[in-house]
């Protein structure tokens, strides 16, 4: 064993000793990160774009990009619109620049890129998108008083809102209910939840109010509970189709099974339903709303909360699933968007174009009929709840 090692080692050796004889270490090479002179910006790409093919003319907050040029290295600053990168977050060399864009919103626009080095400055045209909020609603409309629930919509912090959070006086922004503020409880680049104070009536609007960059002082009403525009509410005064299928589906949310309810019976299909069985629930009665339906049409949601079982989420069919019926309009299938629809055992409200699933509507104090239908192509285990059925502005 001893004479094996011996032999071993004396063949690295030779080896070592041969190499030594071939190899020879070029020691010009130029220094990646050694600049030459004051830096030059040629083009400007995607991180993803790993071939260069397709140059930059804008960039969006907090995007990672790559710069192309020369003496890149070792920067003192990089700003866009008057507003300085992380350099932590920088690597960059001669020929190569990677920089994230500031996620902030510049109070002046003018659309260039600022580099400096240890060696000058050069300034680059390089416009950055400059988004607006996006503020959807409520994602639970019918959120009782004094809960907290989710706002729908993206980029909150940018805003001021995070300002008004923490109760600054300087804050840019706001949301009350009337003259009643609202708290935030939770905010992040992309979430925002409020608080709903306790005693708030229902049909309220909250109010949001905010800075633009480029538009100025904006606000957008979110309505709340608008118990005026559902044409069932308590369901006095509705005539049902069929007594059995009341007593099966409609509930006050008392049922072991039932998820909580939001102040109003509602729907609740739970079941097993075998493929293309038509499982309805019908009724009519004196149509309780007034519209000019020829002028308002257009700016019409038929609006609902919505509640599923986590395990069994609704599957979105193209021609069959969960169907509505307005008056004479044929049965609509309800699009829920991607290949299944699940709240996580959440109420969250949900809208759709009244146009989309209703042509004629009736004139208050009409006669009128509305029929929930469950039809799936496949066997089905259903566990889903829809309450508070309504018809209201799309923009208040």
């Amino acid at each position: 064993m001893k004479t094996k090692y011996i032999l071993l080692l004396s063949v690295m050796v030779a080896a070592t000793l041969s190499c030594s004889k071939v190899v020879t270490y070029k020691t010009d090479l130029p220094d990646r990160f050694l600049n030459q002179g004051a830096p030059q910006i040629s083009a400007i790409y995607d991180i993803y774009d790993g071939d260069l093919e397709t140059p930059l003319e804008e960039g969006s907050l907090a995007q990672l990009i790559r710069i192309t040029g020369k003496n890149l290295a070792k920067p003192v600053s990089i700003s866009f619109n008057g507003l300085a990168a992380d350099l932590d977050k920088c690597y960059c060399e001669n020929e190569n620049s990677y920089v994230v864009i500031p996620r902030v919103l510049p109070s002046d626009v003018d659309n260039k890129l600022v580099y400096t080095t240890d060696q000058g400055t050069t300034t680059y045209t390089f416009a950055v998108s400059i988004p607006q909020l996006s503020l959807s609603g409520l994602k639970n409309e019918f959120a009782l008083p004094g809960t907290s629930v989710q706002v729908v919509g993206d980029f909150f912090d940018l805003f001021g809102f995070d300002a008004y959070k923490e109760g600054s006086a300087e804050a840019k922004a706001s949301i009350s209910i009337g003259e009643t503020p609202v708290q935030i409880d939770s905010l992040s680049e992309t979430y925002m939840s409020i608080v709903i104070p306790e005693g708030t009536p229902d049909n309220s609007v909250i109010t949001f109010s905010w800075e633009d960059v480029t538009l100025g002082p904006q606000s957008k009403d979110i309505p709340y509970r608008q118990t005026e525009a559902m044409f069932l509410g308590d369901f006095s005064g509705i005539g049902f189709w069929s007594s059995d299928m009341r007593d099966a589906i409609l509930t006050d949310g008392s049922r072991a099974d039932d998820p909580a309810t939001l102040g109003y019976p509602f729907f609740h299909f739970n079941g097993a339903i075998s493929a293309w069985t038509w499982y309805s629930l019908g009724m009519g009665g004196d149509f309780p709303l007034e519209y000019n339906w020829e002028t308002e049409m257009g700016n019409l949601v038929f609006k609902c909360e919505l509640w599923t079982n986590s395990s069994k989420p609704i599957p979105a069919y193209s021609s069959a699933g969960i169907l509505v019926q307005f008056n004479t309009k044929e049965n609509v299938s309800l699009n829920m968007g991607g290949s299944a629809y699940n709240t996580g055992n959440e109420w969250v409200t949900y809208s759709w174009p009244l146009s989309s699933v209703a042509s004629e509507m009736p004139a208050k104090g009409d006669y009128w009929n509305f029929c929930v239908t469950v039809q799936p192509p496949v066997d089905w285990t259903v566990d889903f709840a829809m309450a508070n059925c309504r018809i209201e502005p799309a923009n208040y």
